[in-house]
């Protein structure tokens, strides 16, 4: 996401949570970016319709409503947010209901090279917010005796200096991180490849898609 110049909101017909849409209005107005509403109508499939929209208009950024772990009815508002983040070319901005900020951005990186992507959708919504932005790296944990050191190892360069490195699995440390830190919006990197399973919770993307503890921007790698 190298620039921030055209968004896309996507609401639900006739529904009274408008969320989505004035947190889109916001970004928008910081960013001096375009925005284009969607509605999907009756018998579509939103989550097709939409990244077929973005798609269409050149949009850099999608933002959709997302209910949070407790409120979250995965039949419904999953399938769309989840199959629309699964078939995205361009980041998506999830925002839940709420006066929630979005003044802490929590980036997490692996320290490959798609990490730069991550960090560079962080930075750049950082920027148009006016937030602190950090990341955080989880290593896999290191036995003793085992010919490996032990404590943390040395922080990737794709990761940067001042990230918060962990050890474990990297769910549960992201997460951990998020609510120590107070963390407003969380950044991951995701594959493309269609929708994802409601019941799929083996890969960091998807785990993390589901029990975020608030917003979230998933960028596709």
């Amino acid at each position: 996401m190298p620039a921030l110049r055209n968004i896309l909101v996507a609401v639900k017909p006739g529904s009274a949570d408008a969320h989505p849409l004035e947190r889109a209005r916001a970004l928008a107005k910081s960013a001096g970016a375009r925005l284009t509403v969607l509605s999907v109508p009756p018998g579509a499939i939103p989550a097709i319709e939409i990244a077929r929209e973005a798609e269409s208009k050149g949009v850099d950024l999608i933002v959709l409503g997302r209910e949070l772990p407790s409120q979250t009815d995965l039949r419904h508002d999953g399938n769309t947010v989840e199959g629309t983040v699964g078939r995205a070319r361009v980041p998506c901005l999830l925002v839940p209901r709420g006066p929630h900020g979005l003044a802490r951005v929590l980036a997490a990186v692996d320290g490959g090279p798609d990490s730069r992507d991550v960090m560079a959708a962080a930075a750049l919504v950082g920027r148009v917010l006016d937030a602190s932005v950090r990341a955080v790296h989880v290593e896999a944990a290191v036995l003793v005796g085992v010919g490996a050191p032990t404590g943390l190892h040395e922080v990737p360069a794709a990761v940067g200096d001042g990230t918060i490195v962990r050890q474990g699995d990297p769910v549960s440390e992201i997460l951990r991180v998020a609510r120590e830190d107070g963390v407003d919006l969380l950044v991951f990197g995701h594959h493309r490849g269609g929708p994802v399973s409601t019941h799929a919770t083996s890969g960091v993307a998807a785990r993390l898609l589901q029990r975020a503890p608030g917003a979230v921007l998933a960028v596709p790698i």
